[in-house]
């Protein structure tokens, strides 16, 4: 009888305790669409657009070269350090190196391209996270840094937009 007391007592701390997480959990930071952060790495301010609709993040990122690496991403990049450029919205320019963790490709629309991963820290609200993000020509793209659900899901959601965007 003991036994059947003790597991319904531990049963019902383990549905409290997964409650209170599971409320927890839920709980996030509305933004607006559109929010200042900064890439710690390089020091570096971005615009960052939010979007629940990307897996991934990805910023702007030029001059590619994969130490050790082909011309094209292939999966035997994944480890190398790849060399690039950061260009902000304001075109100020910061050169740095990471690890590539990931080669992997990306749907947009009707196509689909290749693209290196790496680790950044996005820097938003005093708050620093380690994102995987693609390295991406987004010069023509509305947004030189992209921050997807892979960022959103550390506790934040994009709040409606005010006005039509055009």
């Amino acid at each position: 009888m003991k036994r059947v007391i003790t597991a319904a007592v531990l049963l019902a701390g383990g549905i409290g305790l997964g409650f209170a997480f599971g409320a927890w959990s839920i709980e996030r930071t509305i933004l607006a669409p559109v929010i200042a952060v900064r890439i710690d790495e390089v020091d570096l301010d971005f615009r960052a657009r939010l979007d629940s609709g990307a897996v991934v993040s990805s910023i702007n990122a030029h001059d590619i070269v994969v130490i050790g690496g082909g011309p094209r991403p292939a999966a035997n990049d994944v480890g190398k350090t790849a060399r690039f450029v950061l260009i902000n919205d304001n075109d100020e320019r910061r050169e740095m190196t990471a690890r590539i963790e990931q080669v992997r490709g990306i749907r947009m629309g009707n196509c689909r391209a290749v693209r290196y991963h790496v680790f950044l820290t996005i820097e938003y609200g005093g708050r620093a996270l380690r994102v995987l993000t693609n390295l991406n020509d987004r010069s023509q793209a509305g947004g030189m840094l992209l921050l997807g659900r892979n960022w959103l899901r550390h506790g934040y959601a994009v709040g409606p937009v005010e006005e039509a965007e055009i």
